[in-house]
């Protein structure tokens, strides 16, 4: 009976030092405060702030790093393929700088399109062009003379230009009135110019008049500019024969009789002028009176010139107001 109960206290005591709590930790002292070194108005410095730590494993001491995890090679970053195969680089490009076509790169150009194209006579043409425009006359004179055909109107010229240039001035002369006789052709005979003045000096040299107003009886002063007449060649002599005629219209187109115009001398109605070479350059002027009674109003002076040699005629007119007479008192 004995021996029971000894049994029974032997776990009783053994069952309460199982379920008692563990006795509590020592405590520990607290951390001491990192402090900053006072600062002083004559030195200074300045030292780091001291870490705090944070977290401390049982026992005291820092935490401590993490295991480094291995990659696996299957997850390992494989270095960027190169498109440059070995044993091929390739280098920058660097675009050159635009460069402006100079003039002797037109005219070298144009050499070569020339003899690429020997049978055009436009492309030796452009070439002679150029070669003058340089300044290298002869070499545009023989460019000029491998032409197969004149058909070209500019060809003419570019050796007229040439001609002059070289001072061939007789060869120059004559395709000079080569040029007047297809203007003359072309354009056929004409008035150039038929005007009022006040004074004329020399072939378009003149006064032109102020207005068109004019006092009965006063003198209507007219500068005539004929163009591409005819000339009739007898030798080195050139002759050209030109008729003139004025007549008098009011402001109805009906004419007005002027008996000193109608019934002007031939000398003074026609010109037969003869010179030693072709003439393309000529004028002249008259003083037509007016009648003394002619009434106030616009009127207007037609005149009419004749090339007698072509048989062709042109007509300009000259506008006029004829003023009142003031009456005295």
């Amino acid at each position: 009976m004995r021996g029971a109960r000894l049994f029974i206290l032997a776990s009783t005591l053994s069952w309460t030092g199982c379920s008692s709590p563990p006795p509590p930790p020592p405590s520990r002292a607290p951390e001491p405060a990192v402090q900053k070194p006072a600062l002083q108005p004559a030195f200074r410095m300045d030292f780091p702030e001291a870490a705090l730590v944070s977290e401390h494993l049982p026992g005291g001491g820092l935490q401590a790093d993490p295991p480094v995890r291995e990659t696996p090679a299957s997850e390992a970053v494989k270095p960027a393929e190169t498109s440059v195969k070995a044993g091929v680089v390739q280098t920058r490009v660097e675009l050159p700088l635009r460069k402006e076509p100079t003039f002797e790169d037109v005219l070298k150009l144009q050499k070569e399109v020339a003899a690429r194209s020997p049978a055009s006579d436009d492309e030796k043409l452009r070439l002679a062009l150029l070669q003058a425009a340089a300044g290298n006359l002869e070499e545009a004179e023989r460019v000029l003379s491998t032409l197969r055909s004149r058909s070209n109107k500019l060809a003419p010229y570019v050796e007229f230009f040439l001609r002059r240039q070289l001072g061939d001035h007789k060869e120059a002369g004559k395709l000079l009135a080569q040029f007047g006789d297809e203007e003359r052709q072309v354009t056929g005979f004409v008035i150039e110019r038929a005007e009022r003045v006040v004074r004329v000096r020399r072939f378009r040299d003149y006064t032109p008049a102020e207005n068109d107003r004019i006092a009965p009886g006063g003198d209507v002063h007219l500068y005539v500019e004929p163009r591409n007449f005819a000339l009739q060649r007898s030798g080195d002599k050139h002759t050209f024969h030109l008729r003139y005629e004025w007549k008098l219209y009011d402001d109805r187109s009906v004419e007005q009789p002027v008996p000193a115009w109608d019934q002007a001398p031939v000398d003074v109605r026609e010109d037969r002028v003869s010179s030693n070479g072709p003439l393309a350059e000529f004028y002249q002027s008259f003083h037509l009176p007016l009648p003394a009674n002619l009434a106030a109003g616009r009127y207007q002076v037609r005149v009419t010139v004749t090339d007698v040699v072509s048989g062709k005629s042109d007509r300009s007119v000259v506008p006029i107001t004829v003023t009142p007479v003031e009456k005295s008192r």
